[in-house]
């Protein structure tokens, strides 16, 4: 017998929340998450501030769950770049692409979810979320030595640990430094790590040739 999928009352709730979500999403895109009160995510979200706090106890807990939804949203894209028909390199300056496209969009959103993302990965918290995006790093970089454009001589734990390493520490220049060249930066680090993880043999026969 199929299992019988959620009834009305929790579809209810999970609309509810989600639309809690999305308004908050668009409000803090346009005006900070600092300037963004309670009661005008409520409004925009067609709910009493009391359910609002019957969802999430405060605004912290609702950015945090929007910071793990930006993290899943990276982990698609991962998904769906290991799909092209391409190299593991083009791959990978492909994310960081898209990545650096999204985050133009939400700007001032974005340095908040970085942000909660980074206290996040702080003793005493989870990071179920951040283990999991090392998990698609390392699928993708293992699809590239299954391939054989990955180099084999370090396991592939250590060289998502690497990628990861480099993009948060982008991440954490952008957010504090002004006027950093994000952008730049994670073409040029796509770069660098698109030769850091090919083969050495390749990387030889590359400076040979030119």
């Amino acid at each position: 017998m199929a299992k019988a999928g959620p009834g009305r009352r929790e579809r209810r709730k999970r609309e509810v929340r989600e639309r809690i979500a999305e308004a908050a999403m668009r409000r803090f895109v346009l005006q900070g998450f600092d300037e963004t009160t309670v009661d005008e995510i409520a409004a925009d979200a067609g709910v009493a501030q009391k359910t609002f706090f019957n969802y999430f106890p405060t605004k912290q807990e609702l950015l945090r769950e929007l910071a793990e939804a930006r993290i899943e949203e990276l982990q698609v894209i991962l998904e769906e770049e290991r799909e092209r028909a391409a190299t593991t390199a083009e791959k990978l300056e492909h994310c960081f692409q898209r990545l650096a496209g999204l985050l133009e969009q939400r700007r001032r959103l974005a340095r908040d979810l970085i942000l909660e993302v980074m206290r996040a990965r702080t003793p005493g918290t989870t990071g179920d979320e951040l283990s999991k995006l090392h998990a698609s790093f390392a699928a993708l970089l293992r699809d590239g030595q299954a391939a054989g454009d990955v180099r084999r001589d370090h396991p592939v734990e250590f060289l998502a640990e690497v990628v990861m390493g480099v993009y948060f520490s982008l991440m954490h220049n952008w957010v504090n430094l002004p006027d950093y060249p994000l952008k730049d930066r994670l073409a040029q680090s796509a770069a660098l790590l698109s030769e850091a993880i090919s083969p050495p043999e390749t990387r030889f026969q590359a400076r040979r040739s030119s």
